[in-house]
């Protein structure tokens, strides 16, 4: 048990409780703001699936409704332990309904819910007491995720700028604010751009891991997801907005008490005005979200979505540069370790999800996204994990599609990309009468209807399908990016 575990759910005493800076749960309070914007980014954002609930009704759209509700509701009251628990409460239910289709950064999202929901269960809803059993846990939450999200770019096929995420984003990115490169043909300096992009992660989550360097972690990685998330083509704000919320917490406590201070300095009026742009502002979207858009509809609602990044990002750099120029912060002396052992689940959890692709447990949503990592059936093409120890054999029964009726499925054949088994049963039994060419165990076969064979369409338990996701398989070498969802993961 941590030394300072007892201490964590004990109640305070009077002189504690006099001791502490008028600051005490103002980290917590700019937390809640930042992650109620991450939370309607994701809404937003490719990942969103509330568009036109009310013409259709989903279990998903839903979700997203009530996320977005309870998002509002946090920043009107964003002091409030209970609309805090409430959006966190919210937040795994939909990832349980999106996955498997699932990024990334809402896995990272489920951790840091889960960490708070532990939080408020030991600290009992005093936002003080839950500010300081929780920010720990969030910190390693983001230094895990940072970790195993740098580490899986190390492999052959992510350094090759021909066929690299590093290079394929990097050209659409630039495309997308006007300038025309080609690095993935180029050569020569092309290899800067996924050198640099790895150099990049893998140095934020060092200079995240100690004191005197953790504000330099902080800047380098706001500006590197900042500049991540101005690809119009590819809205990465869902992404980036769920880090710039964790960023924050690795600063010195001293910058939340400014922000607040500096709120606090505006007169009233000018603080409900503001409060009033900003919530009226993210309901407007929501609801052009929600009732279905036409063309008009559509590009105020793409307009205002950027606009929404580049403001809140804006207001977080700024604010963040205000406070580093005026106090000029040696260290930041932030606690990394969870202060219970019960909050210990959520760091044991982060790994396991971070360590799936190299133990074939899972390749969707295990922090591995877009690193070109190959790691199926015993092989890999990691530098320094040449070999994975499978604890399941679904990537050694893969299917590669020859022909079909469904034009999803004709993606695979002409992509040449292998899709495992389990991924194309599941997949089947929701499409059971199209016609399909394919090979599997080196055989063969056709079935103009896929139900024909009724081991092809035999439905996949939802827990499995969830829990036991794997991306399709380059069936060339090197691993070419795959930038997207394929129709059956």
């Amino acid at each position: 048990m941590d030394p300072d575990a007892s201490a964590a759910v004990a109640e305070p005493s009077a002189p504690e409780i006099e001791r502490r800076p008028a600051s005490s749960g103002d980290v917590l309070a700019i937390f809640a703001v930042l992650w109620a914007f991450a939370t309607l980014f994701h809404i937003w954002g490719p990942s969103g699936r509330a568009a036109g609930v009310f013409s259709e009704i989903t279990t998903v759209a839903v979700t997203h409704v009530l996320l977005g509700v309870a998002a509002v509701a946090v920043l009107l009251r964003p002091r409030s332990v209970v609309r805090l628990t409430a959006l966190a409460v919210l937040g795994p239910v939909s990832v349980w309904f999106e996955a498997p289709f699932l990024g990334s950064h809402w896995m990272v999202a489920l951790f840091v819910d889960l960490g708070i929901l532990l939080a408020v269960l030991l600290g009992r809803f005093d936002a003080v007491r839950v500010e300081r059993l929780f920010a720990p846990v969030a910190r390693f939450v983001l230094l895990a995720f940072y970790f195993f999200a740098a580490f899986s770019k190390f492999n052959s096929a992510f350094f090759d700028p021909s066929v690299s995420c590093g290079t394929y984003f990097f050209d659409e990115l630039a495309a997308s604010l006007g300038f025309h490169v080609h690095s993935m043909t180029s050569g020569g300096w092309a290899h800067l751009v996924p050198i640099g992009t790895a150099a990049i992660e893998a140095s934020v989550f060092l200079l995240l891991l100690f004191r005197r360097t953790r504000v330099a972690g902080v800047v380098l990685g706001l500006v590197f997801h900042g500049a991540i998330a101005l690809d119009q083509t590819h809205l990465f704000s869902d992404f980036s907005s769920v880090l710039n919320a964790l960023f924050m917490l690795f600063l010195p406590a001293g910058f939340a008490a400014s922000a607040v201070s500096r709120v606090r300095s505006l007169t009233s009026r000018t603080r409900e005005a503001v409060r009033s742009i900003v919530v009226l502002g993210a309901s407007a979207l929501l609801l052009i979200q929600w009732i279905g858009r036409n063309r008009t509809l559509e590009r105020v609602f793409d307009d205002g979505l950027r606009w929404a990044w580049v403001v809140v990002d804006m207001v977080v750099l700024v604010a963040v540069a205000a406070y580093l120029f005026r106090d000029r912060p040696r260290a930041s002396d932030v606690r990394l370790r969870p202060r219970a052992a019960l909050l210990w689940v959520v760091p044991l959890l982060v790994v396991l999800n971070g360590l799936s692709p190299y133990l074939e447990l899972r390749t969707a949503y295990a922090f591995n996204m877009y690193s070109n990592l190959h790691t199926a059936d015993g092989s890999s093409n990691h530098f320094l994990v040449r070999a994975t120890v499978p604890l399941t054999d679904y990537q050694s029964d893969l299917v590669r599609i020859v022909d079909s009726s469904d034009p999803n499925l004709l993606l695979y054949a002409r992509t040449q990309f292998a899709i495992p088994f389990l991924e194309l049963r599941d997949y089947l039994s929701r499409h059971r009468d199209v016609t399909i060419d394919f090979v599997r165990n080196g055989r063969q076969r056709h079935l103009a209807r896929a139900a024909d064979d009724p081991a092809l369409v035999e439905p996949v338990p939802s827990w499995q399908s969830k829990l036991f996701a794997f991306r399709s398989l380059d069936e060339t070498s090197p691993s070419r990016c795959q930038p997207v969802f394929f129709p059956a993961l």
